[in-house]
């Protein structure tokens, strides 16, 4: 357990030094299909994530990488993940305070950040320590308003499908699952330092 923290600890520094966003969020999961089957249970799990983006400096395009971690409690039953994936940027604030370089000050502010994550989350369910693999691919429409220079109110909502292999011949427990995700945080935006226009 204190490996584990000190991990999780060096982990956070290394990742906060590289990080261009930094969000904390909660999460509520409610499941409507189970092994295939239309099966609603609307607060099925509830959670929370950190994840650290920073975009890909040798991609032309607005994209970001995200790794993060993940917890959730389900009826119980307890859920560790690793996130890793992409962010594509759709819509970034705008205005003096947010100009990158003197070219990109404009003259209309715009208070919104918006932006689509597909992850993968990759760990373990831990159910009367017994200890199962468990994985699910997400896809979230994000959006956040600035509440300050480097703060964001940020909230998010999408889909996820979940497996678990050790399940896949169990009559008692799903092998697989499709979550609606709902997101609600802040995103804090990390300085960085241009040059004055």
């Amino acid at each position: 357990m204190r490996k584990s923290l000190i991990f999780i600890c060096l982990l956070c520094t290394c990742l906060y030094t590289q990080a261009q966003f930094l969000s904390i969020r909660g999460t509520n999961s409610a499941q409507f299909l189970s092994n295939n089957l239309y099966d609603p249970d609307l607060s099925h799990a509830l959670g929370g994530e950190i994840c650290f983006s920073k975009p890909i400096e040798f991609i032309p395009l607005p994209v970001n990488y995200n790794i993060g971690v993940s917890y959730q409690s389900v009826s119980g039953i307890h859920e560790a993940y690793i996130i890793t994936g992409l962010t594509y940027v759709t819509l970034t604030p705008s205005g003096f305070m947010f100009a990158a370089n003197a070219e990109s000050v404009t003259m209309t502010t715009y208070n919104w950040l918006n932006y689509v994550d597909i992850n993968m989350y990759n760990g373990v369910r831990i159910e009367d320590s017994v200890t199962n693999y468990k994985m699910g691919a997400e896809i979230t429409y994000n959006v956040a308003y600035v509440l300050g220079k480097s703060l964001l109110l940020y909230g998010g909502f999408g889909g996820r499908y979940n497996y678990t292999p050790a399940f896949k011949n169990s009559e008692l427990n799903p092998a697989n699952s499709m979550d609606l995700k709902l997101k609600l945080g802040i995103l804090w935006k990390f300085k960085r330092k241009y040059n004055k226009p």
